[in-house]
């Protein structure tokens, strides 16, 4: 879907000391003084020009290095800059000062060392250039734990939407996503794009080069049978029994072409943005096209996995009028017997993600109905898009947005989630007010201009990107195994192995508990720092606040 602080951003231009506002109150003057003060006020007017035109920045400075994901114990930030030395800070996720530098040029070049940092999201501020006249940028880099690569498998929980080819969207984000843990992405297929004559296909060159690049990384795709085409329907969303035929074969031939098994039908069908059909955003239409893309993949691929409905919000609910909400209505006119995975978009920002344990148009609620409808049995859940933009707008910071991704994949998990794709893994734009712009892991990368002479090669990470690889180093491979005896705020969620439980735990709201064990603790926050604490008499207090961590150690029970 469309959705698209700081960024990997140029520090905003200073504004012109010479240009405040004046008072435009006169007493008049007589007309001798007119010659006067036309003169100095071109004095003024010249002034100011050299002023500006002094002020503007000199020294070309760039980060070229192709990555900004550093494995800990390697690697350097790569600098670039015409100036003869740059003056560097480096400070962690809530900017406090790590260190401070100045790195000399050397034929335009220099590195500064990033080997001996510990795990963490970093703020990178460089400086060229003398006080009176400078260069400035920020951005930001992340030193990482390496996730085993054993971990990024079909069977994990990781995914993101990916809009590979839009502005600021290279390839190389891709291998960004399998450095943090990211299994999975999905991806529109845009149905006129493929079909260009009754039954006759082409497979794009920029569509296949993205999927066989995610091949190529052991990342599974789930394409996205998406859109209208001008030979059905009027170029509408399908709802002919032509147009939905015809539309079953694109979502075949996709699967056929690529030789993948997981297709998604269309993309927010009951709301108003991307569905442009005759018959209407309800379930029944929805039914229809989504009964002819199962008929059609299966006789292709009997193994093929269909995913859907991809609604927007989960519609799990009876309207006041005895109306059923989509959910409801799809359920129980079978579409479970169309479908192998159900998925939903919950956008719920800026709130917190842990209303999705409740009862009622809840993951929890969506996950009774379809035991309700299956015989007791579930269907996996698929989070197909979900996310918290850091827009100026919606209240959400970065740091915020960080611990809600790790909330989210606790709470989904323990309530029946399979997998989670993180919208997006890239913002869309690098307009900080604007949502769609702000949903990434990832920053756009930023392209010098003649006002501002400033750039960076690579996607810079947001704390988010850090925190999922965090996220996927400490729990990817385990299973959900329950809860804690914690009252609300304090939230816990339990995952084993054969080797061991993590816990992740957090609060709402600030809140005590008791871990007890029998041996020492280790708690990793979110950026991947770890502490060690030792219990006395068999246990510890452990303070918890909005920011999760992870408990691993021999610990009985956690209470409070």
């Amino acid at each position: 879907m469309t959705r698209p602080v700081h960024s990997s951003l140029p520090i905003p231009a200073r504004p012109d000391s010479h240009g405040s506002s004046r008072s435009g109150r006169h007493r008049a003057r007589p007309v001798f003084l007119l010659g006067l003060v036309l003169v100095l006020v071109a004095v003024l007017s010249t002034s100011v020009g050299s002023a500006r035109r002094a002020s503007a920045a000199t020294f070309s400075l760039s980060v070229t290095s192709p990555s900004l994901v550093f494995h800990q114990g390697s690697g350097g930030v790569v600098l670039g800059s015409s100036a003869a030395s740059v003056s560097w800070r480096i400070a962690d996720e809530k900017d406090a000062t790590v260190r401070t530098g100045t790195s000399w040029m050397s034929q335009g070049k220099a590195t500064i060392n990033v080997a001996d940092l510990g795990p963490g999201y970093y703020q990178l501020s460089l400086h060229a250039g003398s006080s009176t006249d400078p260069t400035d940028l920020r951005t930001s880099f992340a030193v990482i734990e390496p996730v085993p690569g054993s971990l990024v498998n079909a069977s994990s929980p990781f995914g993101a939407a990916v809009h590979i080819g839009r502005t600021g969207w290279g390839l190389n984000v891709l291998d960004e996503a399998k450095k943090v843990g990211i299994a999975h992405v999905r991806e529109d297929a845009w149905w006129n794009q493929f079909e260009t004559a009754p039954g006759v296909y082409t497979f794009p060159a920029a569509f296949t080069a993205k999927i066989d690049r995610i091949q190529s990384l052991g990342l599974t795709p789930l394409i996205i049978a998406n859109g209208a085409n001008p030979l059905y329907d009027n170029g509408r969303t399908p709802s002919s029994p032509e147009g939905i035929a015809a539309f079953g074969r694109f979502a075949a031939a996709l699967l056929d072409h690529y030789g993948e098994d997981n297709v998604e039908v269309l993309n927010e069908y009951n709301g108003g943005t991307f569905n442009t059909s005759v018959c209407g955003t309800s379930a029944a239409c929805y039914l229809e096209v989504l009964k002819g893309v199962h008929q059609a993949v299966k006789a292709s691929n009997p193994n093929a996995k269909v995913v859907a409905p991809a609604t927007i919000g989960i519609g799990n609910c009876v309207k006041a009028d005895g109306t059923k909400c989509f959910a409801p209505d799809l359920i129980d006119r079978g579409g479970l017997n169309h479908l192998d995975a159900y998925s939903v978009h919950p956008y719920h920002y800026p709130g917190g993600p842990e209303w999705m344990g409740g009862s009622g148009d809840t993951i929890a609620g969506l996950r009774q109905r379809i035991r309700d409808a299956n015989g007791g049995q579930d269907k996996p859940i698929v989070l197909s898009e979900m996310g918290w933009p850091t827009d100026t707008g919606h209240g959400t910071t970065e740091l915020q947005q960080a611990d809600n991704l790790v909330r989210l994949y606790a709470v989904g998990l323990a309530n029946g989630v399979t997998r989670v794709y993180w919208y997006d893994l890239v913002n869309d734009g690098t307009d900080p007010a604007n949502k769609e712009h702000n949903f990434g892991m990832l920053r756009q990368p930023v392209v010098a201009t003649a006002e501002n002479p400033v750039s960076v090669t690579a996607n810079a990470p947001k704390p988010a990107l850090v925190a999922q690889a965090v996220t996927a180093r400490m729990i990817a491979g385990r299973t959900y195994a329950g809860s804690d005896a914690v009252v609300a705020p304090a939230r816990s969620a339990r995952f084993a192995n054969g080797t061991g439980t993590t816990r992740v735990l957090w609060a709402t709201s600030a809140k005590d508990v008791v871990v007890r064990a029998t041996g020492p603790v280790t708690l990793t926050d979110s950026y991947g720092r770890r502490t060690v604490r030792e219990p006395t008499d068999g246990q510890f207090t452990l303070s918890l606040g909005v920011s999760p961590v992870f408990a691993e150690g021999p610990v009985t029970s956690v209470v409070g």
